[in-house]
């Protein structure tokens, strides 16, 4: 009987895995409030990864004050930080599953008071609408800083012992809005062409290169389309031309998500309903001036019809994206895009869409989901109601669907008893 390319090995790099099934960055909010790995933080992480899930990938990392978006968000900016993201690989490496750590800078989506400083940066001081952030434009002496703490960050995942890095270069944060002409209007070599948008990134993973090695494994996550109709956006053929330069440099693999902020979410397709009512009383949008959160509440169920028009849930939203990726590169393509059934995710395998999936919300909702697929088991079932995205960066990552949290937390009781 031929074996499901799902449960079949791969290598990205020099990193062999045992399966082709990802778990996917997300905000996590169970560090410290100043970035340290805490017991709460590993035990989410061990969950997934003895539910054998093959690769996990961290959720963002921060390196300065101006990179964070969010308290109790994981740290990378001190090498103090080394010891507990240490525990944390060894955590993840007893279960025989493989961990990256994820690097990026926030820019200008993030709520400045939220995240402990008074101001963001981005490319260019354009306005952020979901946020209503205007970033100021970032200095030359701080794009060199961006390069150096990115570097930084990178180093201190390789000798806590990570099996590789990924730099986020999609969704809106600032590497990604380097590369978009509409977030990007500067007018020295970092703006304009598009080898000048480009250069930060470049620069980005040449001094993260040097700084780990030529054989440490390097994962690039990128859009695979930026979703900005009416600005000037980039466009798939655009990004599959990063992609290709990328490979040329070195990166050993890519993952393809979608959209920015102002998207209006495309990257977390799901179910609506109570989004912005929750996010407004329990969520970021608590941290948004009085006026703004009051707007945001009166129109609350226009919103939410909105953006189930805009940003729907179906299952591998991002795998017209990839399949483009996956014919123009040789390092392996990985799709994320709210995949949960074994047959869409062998689906998006064997038609040659991408090598790998990743999976976010289904694995909150069942951390168990990829022994579960294997098996044939039904675990808790994510049903992307998006209460976990109304409570990202506020409380910790976990499922608050009373149903399905109901179940998972019998799971995992049977699990541990």
């Amino acid at each position: 009987m031929t074996q499901s390319l799902l449960f079949s090995p791969i290598r990205i790099g020099s990193l062999d895995l045992s399966g082709r099934m990802v778990k996917s960055a997300t905000f996590e909010t169970r560090a410290t409030d100043n970035g340290f790995v805490t017991d709460e933080l590993i035990e989410y992480y061990e969950q997934i990864a003895r539910g054998g899930t093959p690769l996990l990938i961290t959720g963002n990392a921060y390196f300065d004050l101006y990179s964070k978006a969010a308290p109790r968000q994981i740290g990378a900016d001190h090498d103090d930080k080394i010891p507990g993201l240490r525990r944390l690989t060894e955590a993840v490496h007893r279960h025989g599953s493989k961990i990256v750590f994820q690097i990026y800078h926030v820019g200008r989506q993030a709520l400045p008071r939220f995240a402990g400083r008074t101001d963001a940066v981005s490319p260019s001081p354009v306005l952020e609408p979901s946020l209503g952030v205007r970033p100021r434009e970032i200095t030359s002496e701080e794009i060199r800083a961006v390069v150096r703490g990115l570097a930084d960050a990178a180093d201190r995942g390789r000798k806590a012992g990570f099996d590789g890095v990924q730099i986020h270069a999609a969704h809106g944060y600032l590497l990604s809005a380097f590369l978009t002409p509409h977030t990007n209007r500067r007018t020295d070599a970092y703006g304009g062409s598009f080898e000048n948008r480009m250069r930060l990134l470049l620069e980005v993973y040449r001094a993260v290169r040097e700084r780990v090695g030529p054989d440490y494994p390097v994962i690039l996550k990128l859009n695979g389309s930026d979703d900005l109709p009416l600005r000037r956006g980039l466009k798939p053929e655009d990004l599959v031309r990063i992609a290709r330069r990328m490979e040329a440099e070195g990166v050993d693999g890519i993952e393809i998500s979608a959209g920015h902020y102002e998207s209006a979410f495309t990257f977390e397709r799901g179910m609506w309903k109570g989004f912005f009512s929750a996010i407004t009383t329990v969520g970021v949008g608590t941290y948004l001036p009085w006026y703004r959160r009051l707007s945001v509440r009166l129109l609350a169920p226009a919103l939410d019809w909105g953006l189930g028009r805009i940003a729907g849930y179906r299952e591998g939203f991002n795998l017209p994206y990839a399949r483009r990726f996956k014919e123009a590169l040789r390092i392996p393509v990985i799709c994320a895009g709210g995949f949960i059934h074994r047959e869409a995710m062998e689906e998006a395998l064997t038609t040659g869409a991408c090598d790998m999936v990743s999976v976010a919300r289904a694995l909150i909702a069942d951390p168990f989901l990829y022994r579960h697929l294997k098996e044939g088991v039904e675990g808790p079932r994510c049903d992307f109601c998006n209460a976990c995205f109304a409570r990202g960066a506020t409380w910790p990552v976990d499922c608050y669907n009373e149903a399905v949290r109901a179940e998972k937390d019998r799971m995992l009781a049977s699990a541990s008893g």
